[in-house]
């Protein structure tokens, strides 16, 4: 399984609606396509060093799941996922970053 992690930042000026209807309507759109597996977004739970953190601080997080990299790639392709990020991208005025990788699994071991 091949996971797709995306961390978002919205100027302060997009409301919390804004944001709940950008998350719901990825969820409809990465489901439909019959490529990915699931779907969530949580916010960033902010703590007071947040406040002075350099870099980019997330607002919210949001992962899908598929079964390949192939899958994911066919996925990025498609010409409606391009039109969904340049239009929400210009509406909401988001930056994002993302990462492809396999399911972490945290562990407390500590290396020997």
């Amino acid at each position: 399984m091949i996971v797709h992690t995306l961390i978002y930042r919205f100027p302060d000026d997009v409301a919390e609606e804004q944001r709940a209807e950008f998350f719901d309507a990825m969820r409809q759109l990465v489901l439909k396509t019959g490529l990915i597996k699931g779907f969530d977004h949580k916010p960033h739970l902010w703590l007071p060093a947040d406040d002075r953190a350099r870099g980019m601080t997330a607002a919210s997080i949001a992962q899908f799941t598929c079964d390949d990299l192939d899958s994911l790639q066919k996925f990025s392709e498609l010409p409606e996922v391009y039109d969904f990020v340049t239009d929400w991208k210009r509406r909401l005025r988001f930056e994002a970053a993302y990462a492809n990788h396999e399911a972490l699994t945290p562990s407390s071991d500590l290396p020997s």
